[in-house]
Parts: structure tokens; sequence; C-alpha cells
């Protein structure tokens, strides 16, 4: 059967009936033709009922002949295509088109309704005011008793506002998707069922780091394919945490889909609400930095050995000199001879000291405490104190600092200001915004060995080690400080300690 105009709903749209007589004419006639047969004649409060439910109906239904003649509408109808039941009946239902679909689209849905099957699905009207909507659309076939087709009935569900959330969500879907690919650090979204931490989402980051496809992810337990079984007992821990709201900052072993265990930084965040009970995952490969760290422990460990035999191998001589050079007649005290050696016994006995420092002492710090500057400093100066050189110490309030490296620190700074300072020097200690200097009224630092100040063993006066200001760079990096050189007030070195954690 080919219907003159497969168009609109295909069955069309309806229009409400209103007071039309012709309409509720109609109406009343179709009951009763549709009813009438042996033993099916329905009763006058059924027929009644009929009418009723169908006029107050909330969905628009309307009905059409096999050629899409609309014949009856609902209330509902005017009120969803804005057409009056007097301008629909006797319409057909290719008004109602939006020109959205395709004429493939109209043949398939008849087809359908032609073979007495019913169509479902959705489709894009226009109403009469020239506005699209959407419908979710049901059309079944009307048969006569001797099951002929005589009529379509279309009821239409408006879900315009619900398609329009569902095309906001996702596109809020398709952004959040973005953002996650566009962050480099692995990412995983997932959702608790029983405990299991179930994958809802992963970044393209994740799926490269891990190896795992997302199809294959999504759904299952995150924990059952990159956690070994030796690490389920911590993994059951952090999901606990988690869930019950901390956020997990932590380090963990985790596999990748090639078998490889590898080291990484979790961080982890409860997304709880009303309805969910999901967790935000970032997981930072550490795993080379760990092995660096590894790397350098063995590293100092050897360094620290070789200082310890260097040390006491060179220890031992040189005790022994400077023992039989005390032993020399005290009259012998004013050669010169003996003067210069028990200077280079001096020499060495700082080498030996400064070597074991440098050796020791890493770039990393332990633990930290506050320190009060202005005490701090004074007390390091008794060590250094000589009565030509005085200082002028203006630092006050509290810094976060290794009290055992700060003073090596101040220690080796003093020490410089002695040696290259000179007679009558002043040294000054005295707060920036951000930290502290210290500066000498000595001869200062050319600028073209400025860069060279902190190299081990580079020194000006000639009786340094050339390491106390190397291990003053040493102790400023654990720290996490930044240490430069400039010209202090009067010419002399000025040396300025920024970056620095004041309480």
């Amino acid at each position: 059967m080919d219907p003159p105009h497969p168009g609109g709903d295909s069955a069309g749209d309806g229009a409400s009936p209103g007071e039309n007589g012709a309409v509720r004419s109609e109406c009343d006639s179709v009951e009763r033709n549709e009813s009438s047969g042996p033993g099916n004649e329905p009763t006058a409060v059924e027929l009644r009922t009929f009418r009723e439910v169908v006029r107050s109906a909330g969905h628009s239904i309307y009905w059409t002949d096999t050629s899409g003649t609309i014949q009856y509408v609902n209330a509902s109808f005017e009120e969803q295509t804005g057409y009056s039941a007097d301008e629909a009946v006797g319409s057909n239902a290719s008004l109602l088109q939006s020109g959205v679909h395709d004429q493939q689209f109209y043949e398939r849905l008849w087809d359908t309704i032609l073979s007495g099957e019913v169509w479902n699905g959705e489709i894009i009207n226009e109403r009469r005011n020239g506005e699209r909507y959407v419908v979710k659309q049901t059309i079944s076939s009307v048969t006569n008793s001797e099951g002929t087709i005589v009529r379509f009935v279309a009821i239409n569900e408006d879900i315009t506002e619900l398609r329009a959330s569902w095309e906001r969500a996702e596109k809020e879907r398709d952004r959040f998707e973005r953002l996650l690919d566009a962050v480099p650090v692995p990412i995983v979204l997932s959702e608790f069922s029983d405990g299991e931490p179930l994958v809802e989402q992963t970044n393209s980051a994740f799926r490269e780091q891990f190896g795992f496809d997302e199809q294959l992810l999504a759904g299952s337990s995150l924990d059952e394919y990159i956690v070994d079984e030796d690490g389920t007992d911590i993994a059951n821990e952090i999901n606990e945490r988690i869930r019950e709201g901390e956020r997990v900052h932590r380090e963990v072993v985790r596999r990748t889909a090639s078998g490889e265990c590898r080291t990484f930084l979790l961080v982890a965040t409860h997304l709880a609400s009303d309805d969910r009970d999901e967790a935000l995952g970032a997981y930072l490969d550490i795993t080379d930095r760990k092995r660096a760290e590894e790397q350098l422990r063995r590293t100092n460990r050897h360094l620290e050995g070789f200082a310890e035999v260097v040390s006491h191998d060179l220890r031992n001589p040189l005790n022994t000199a400077i023992g039989h050079l005390e032993m020399i007649e005290p009259e012998s005290d004013d050669d010169p001879h003996v003067e210069a050696v028990a200077n280079a016994h001096t020499r060495m006995e700082d080498l030996i000291t400064n070597v074991l420092s440098l050796a020791k002492r890493g770039q990393v710090i332990d633990e930290t405490e506050s320190v009060d500057l202005d005490a701090f400093v004074s007390d390091c100066w008794k060590t250094v104190a000589t009565r030509s050189v005085t200082l002028r110490n203006e630092a006050s309030g509290t810094v976060r600092a290794d009290p055992a490296r700060l003073r090596q620190l101040f220690g080796n700074l003093f020490r410089n200001s002695v040696e290259h300072g000179g007679v009558n020097a002043t040294v000054t200690v005295d707060d920036l915004p951000d930290g502290f200097y210290v500066e000498d009224d000595g001869p200062g630092i050319p600028d073209d060995e400025r860069d060279d100040a902190f190299e081990s063993g580079h020194t000006t006066a000639e009786d340094g080690t050339g390491f106390g200001l190397a291990i003053v760079e040493r102790i400023v990096e654990a720290h996490g400080w930044t240490v430069s050189v400039t010209e202090g007030e009067a010419g002399g070195a000025r040396f300025e300690f920024t970056g620095v954690d004041r309480d």
C-alpha cells in the first residue's frame, strides 16, 4: 500500500477535539464500530470512560486512516502542537513534519505499521508556530472484525526538555573526558561497590601508563588488574580510608598490563554524593626517581666509607706529627720553620674535617625545627670569634631549619669572613623579606669570580681550604633555599639566602 502522504509522525500528530460536534461524533462512531460484534458490545459507561481517558490523557493522542489523514485528536494534541482540532482533523499527518528526517525514515515507519507491527521511536516534529520539538512516539494499527487495518493510533510524549538535558549531560561528559585527557598524569574515576573500586573512566595517560584497554577496565575492579596479591591488604586499607573521606597521599606499588611493578605516588580523593560513592585517583610514576634515590644512597654510603678510611689514614700520621711538634723545646716556638709546620698541621686538620663534612652531609635533610635566629647567630659566633673581628647581629624572628646544618652554615660563613676580612673587620647578619643575609666589610669577591665561589677547593685566602662555601651551598640545597653572592654595602662580600621558611 502506498499512502499518499507518509509524513509528519507518519501517522501524524493529531489535534484535540475541543467542542467540535463532528469530531465528537466521529469519536463516538469509531468507538461503536470498533467495539461492535457478538459478545463484544461496550456499555454506555465503558464508552464514556474511554472517551474521557483519551480526551484528558496527558500525552498527545490522535488517529488517522490508512492514508495518514487525521480523523481524531485529543486536547493534549492542541497544547503540544498548537493546531486546533478543526485545523488538524481532515489534514494529513505530514503537516507536523519538521524536515529533519529524510523520506527513507518515513518509509520505514510506514512499512512497520502497515505490516501490523507497533512502531516505537523518537521523532522531531514542528509546531504550528514553527518551533521544533521532540516526541517519543508509539504508533499501532487498529483492525476491524475481519482483521483488516482500518486506522492508526499515535501516542506522543513530549521529551524536548528531557532530550535537551541528555544533550547537556553528554556535552559535560565529553568536556570532562577532554579535561581528563589533557592531564598528563594517569587518572582514574571509580565507583565503590561492596567496597570494590569499579572503574568508571580513565584518561589517556592512565591507559598509556598501565597498558590496559578502556573497554576491559570499564565496570571492572581496578585493584584486580593493578594490585599484586601481596599488596591486597594495603589496597583495602587505602580504599577504606578513601571511603571515610580521607585524602590519601602515599607511595604504592602497582602492576601494569605487561606484569611490571612500578612505584607510584597515589593521590586519591573521595567524591561522595547522595546517590554515588566515587573516588578520583591520580598515579604519578616515581619509579625512576626512587631508583635514582637508591643509587644516590648507595653512592653516598660508598663515599662516606671512603672518607672515613681517608680520614683515619690521614689523621694517624697527622696526630703523630702534631705530637712530635709539641715535644720540641719551647724556645723553638719562635722558629719560623716550626710555625710553618704548625700552620700546615692546622690546615690539614681543616681539610680532613671539611672533606668528611662534604662526604657525610648529603643534599637531603630529615627534619626541621623552629630556630630563633637572633640567639642562634650569637651562639654560632662564639666558636669563631676573634678579637679583631666584630659581629653586628640584626637578625630577628624564627626560621624552619635543621639546627646542626644551620650551625655549620653560619660557622663556615663566619670563618670565611674572618679569613678574608682582615683586621678590624665587621660581620653583619640581618633579615631579608624571605630570608636573611651575611656580609662583611672586607675586600669582597670580584664579579668574575662569584660564579666559582661555591666550587669545592676554590679560595683566595692563603690558608683557606676552599671547602667552606661549597659546604654552605650543600646545606642551602638541602633546605630548598637559594643562595646568591653579591657586593655588600661597604664593598665586602654579601651572601643572601632566600626562599627560607620563616615561622
